[in-house]
C-alpha cells in the first residue's frame, strides 16, 4: 500500500540545511528518528531504505520517513542537495506522495529564503518557508499526474455524490481510463477509495464524538444509512454501535474518585 504525506495534522518543522558531498562520498548508515524531505540540486544521490535501492537526481524530491534502515550500497555522485528534518503523519489518503519533482526556479528562491535567516529567526519563518516548499510540491504532483488530480478531486468532495460519471465530466477522460489510471496509481477503483475514506471517517468520528449514527452516515456522504450500515461493517466485522462501544471503552479512563471507590470495595 502506497503512503503519502499528510496535512490533516500539518508537518512539524525540526531543522534544514545544505549537504554537499565529496568525491567518493558513500550516502551514511542509519536509521532515523525524523523524517527528512531532501530537495536535490546537482549529482545524484544513492541509497537503499530497507532493501529498496533509491537513485535522485537534480529537480527530484523525496521523503525518507523515520524508523526506516537507511544504507550504503552505491557510491553517490557528489550529490548537493537542501534538507529538512521534520515529523510528519503518513497515511494512504495523504496528499503529498513520497517521491516527485519540483520547479527549482520555484524552490530555489525558498531555499535562499531558508539560508538567509539567521539563528535568531523564529520558528514561525522556517515553518512558513517549510509549508511554502510543501505547497508547491503538492500542486506541482497534482498539475502532473491525472491521478493525484481524481484523488484530491475525492478528498475535496467525498461527502457529495462522486461517481464514475462525475469524474469523468470533471477530467474529461472516459469511465474506463478514470478507473485504469487510478488504479494503477492506488491498487484500487475511485469507487472503492472513496469508500474506504468515508469509512475512514466516520470511525474516526464514532470514536471521539457522540453523534448519532444516522448523523455521522450523512455527514461522511452515505444516503442511505442501510447502505453504511452493510460497508460498515464488512470493512470493521462489527456495527457502527459496537465499533463505537469497543473504541470508547478502550480510550476511557474512570474519574478518580470512581477508582478509589472500587479499590474500597476490593
Amino acid at each position: 500500500m502506497s503512503v503519502y504525506l499528510s496535512f490533516d495534522v500539518l508537518p512539524h518543522y525540526v531543522y534544514s540545511n545544505r549537504r554537499q558531498f565529496l568525491p567518493d562520498e558513500h550516502h551514511l548508515e542509519r536509521v532515523f528518528h525524523e523524517d527528512i524531505l531532501i530537495l536535490m540540486r546537482k549529482g545524484v544521490l544513492r541509497f537503499s531504505e530497507d532493501g529498496v535501492p533509491y537513485e535522485l537526481h537534480p529537480g527530484e524530491y523525496y521523503i525518507q520517513r523515520k524508523g526506516l534502515t537507511q544504507t550504503e550500497p552505491l557510491k553517490s555522485d557528489s550529490p548537493n542537495y537542501f534538507f529538512i528534518h521534520f515529523h510528519g503523519t503518513f497515511s494512504e489518503h495523504g496528499t503529498l506522495p513520497l517521491r516527485g519533482t519540483f520547479k527549482p526556479d520555484v524552490i530555489q528562491p525558498l531555499i535562499d529564503a531558508f539560508n538567509a535567516l539567521g539563528n535568531d529567526s523564529s520558528n514561525l519563518e522556517y515553518s512558513k518557508l517549510f509549508f511554502s516548499i510543501l505547497s508547491h510540491l503538492a500542486r506541482q504532483q497534482s498539475e502532473e499526474n491525472p491521478a493525484e488530480k481524481i484523488k484530491l478531486f475525492i478528498l475535496q468532495n467525498y461527502k457529495t455524490s462522486v461517481t464514475l460519471e462525475s469524474l469523468s465530466k470533471q477530467f474529461f477522460l472516459s469511465v474506463n481510463q478514470i478507473i485504469n489510471i487510478f488504479r494503477a496509481a492506488y491498487g484500487k477503483t475511485p469507487h472503492r477509495y472513496l469508500m474506504d475514506y468515508r469509512l475512514d471517517k466516520a470511525s474516526d468520528l464514532l470514536t471521539s464524538t457522540l453523534r448519532p449514527v444516522n448523523d455521522i452516515a450523512r455527514q461522511v456522504g452515505f444516503d442511505d444509512y442501510s447502505v453504511f450500515y452493510r460497508a460498515f461493517q464488512t470493512k470493521y466485522d462489527v456495527s457502527p454501535s459496537e465499533y463505537r462501544e469497543i473504541k470508547q471503552a478502550k480510550f476511557f479512563i474512570p474519574p478518580a474518585d470512581a477508582t478509589a471507590h472500587v479499590k474500597e470495595e476490593e
